[in-house]
């Protein structure tokens, strides 16, 4: 098959869904991933997944699970440069890398002022408060190589999983800042001011919405 023929094969209408991967067609129609020849929102049948599938948790070994059609008729692959990109990422994996800083380190952080809050011990908010610093300017790395991620890997494709994790990034930094902010302001012994309940509550809410991001993202790569 050319790779114009293989383009029909989309899934809808009751049509086959085919990909291409490294110069071969499969036939994706049984699989429950690929309903209405779709693949976790934005994926395409009829298309070549030569590069995604190299970005994907799964191995090509996934396609064992599916029917081989045929080897794609030779062609020339029109290169551009969001492949080229997309290699270069491929090869450093910045977002993953950057993304477990702001989680590790705030997630010490807000340990770290429980522990003060139960044993009375401005040695613990003050860890917490470096956390919290750190923490936040490592926000800034991991959401920037995350939208780099949604340009170069999904093509911006707005999906409600990405929209939730850009979202709530920004809810991220904001809070953040706030709380940072007000910590510097009214400085070390924060916990034995008015201001006590709203540092901390402040401090506490930047863990779940953390975790709802980070959630998301694991939707991105292991679907529902």
């Amino acid at each position: 098959m050319k790779r114009e023929e293989v383009k029909q094969y989309n899934g809808e209408n009751g049509k086959p869904a085919y990909i291409i991967y490294d110069g071969k067609v499969y036939d994706v129609s049984d699989s429950r991933l690929w309903k209405n020849g779709k693949h976790m929102g934005r994926h395409k049948a009829g298309e070549d997944l030569t590069d995604f599938i190299s970005m994907a948790p799964h191995d090509a070994r996934v396609l064992e699970k599916v029917k081989y059609v045929c080897d794609l008729e030779d062609d020339i692959k029109e290169d551009n440069k969001m492949e080229r990109y997309r290699a270069l990422y491929r090869k450093y994996h910045p977002h993953p890398i950057f993304i477990h800083y702001p989680m590790g380190i705030l997630y010490f952080g807000a340990l770290m002022i429980v522990f003060a809050l139960m044993f009375d011990n401005n040695n613990f908010e003050l860890s917490s408060y470096y956390a919290l610093v750190v923490g936040t300017i490592s926000i800034f790395p991991a959401v920037i190589t995350g939208m780099i991620s949604w340009v170069i890997n999904y093509e911006k494709t707005m999906t409600h999983i990405f929209r939730n994790k850009l979202i709530f990034s920004f809810i991220l930094i904001i809070i953040s800042l706030i709380v940072m902010s007000i910590r510097v302001y009214i400085g070390a012994g924060i916990l034995n001011t008015p201001f006590k309940w709203i540092y901390v509550g402040g401090y506490i809410i930047i863990i779940p919405v953390m975790t709802f991001i980070a959630y998301n993202g694991g939707r991105i790569t292991w679907p529902d």
